[in-house]
């Protein structure tokens, strides 16, 4: 019987210097929901948007008002966020047709520097926001092969064909077994973490 966690993720906030052209980003472009709002009066003077896609959570995902530092930063790059405070906000989206369905909605929003990279145990686009915020969106894969690894793929090639070169991609590394395995593998990790901070 599954030990219940201690501790889990709950949610992220980002500072905006344009909350409202962000949250019509991340609602019309991503499909978040705003769940809630709020106003911190002076001295923070600060308005809130709450999101989320979960209705168990309130909030997944808060915008903040009041962003004074950093600049917009713009390009492609192949993950990980650099020039801004955050490294990335990830979007785990349900399948490829999903995935290119968000591409197309994230060039015709005018964010259409993304970088396609396939890791073997997930097909990614790394792109930024209308702020310039890193963002990732992806797919998982079937399979499961040791991290780092990151080859760039085309997205417009058919689904079997993609699988077809991300078998062999993995296939073709040490390390390699199917995902459905590995996952097993670190619940087990998992549950006897969480059984041991229980004792302790």
């Amino acid at each position: 019987m599954p030990t219940t966690q201690s501790i889990r993720f709950g949610h992220f906030g980002i500072n905006c210097f344009d909350i409202a052209r962000m949250e019509d980003f991340y609602t019309r472009v991503m499909g978040m929901v705003v769940a809630d709002r709020g106003y911190v009066p002076p001295p923070a003077d600060r308005h809130l948007v709450f999101m989320t896609l979960d209705p168990g959570e309130h909030h997944q995902f808060i915008l903040c008002s009041g962003r004074t530092e950093g600049q917009i930063e713009k390009g492609p790059f192949r993950g990980g966020g650099r020039g801004s405070a955050i490294n990335q906000i990830s979007f785990h989206m349900a399948s490829l047709a999903e995935l290119r369905r968000a591409r197309d909605r994230l060039a015709a929003a005018g964010c259409n520097d993304g970088t396609p990279i396939c890791h073997g145990n997930a097909w990614s686009i790394y792109i930024r926001d209308i702020e310039g915020n890193p963002m990732e969106l992806y797919v998982d894969s079937p399979w499961y092969t040791p991290q780092p690894c990151g080859e760039p793929f085309d997205l417009d090639l058919g689904d079997d064909e993609l699988y077809r070169q991300t078998e062999a991609l993995c296939r073709g590394r040490p390390g390699f077994e199917l995902a459905d395995s590995w996952r097993a593998r670190l619940a087990a990790k998992i549950e006897a973490s969480l059984a041991q901070t229980a004792v302790g």
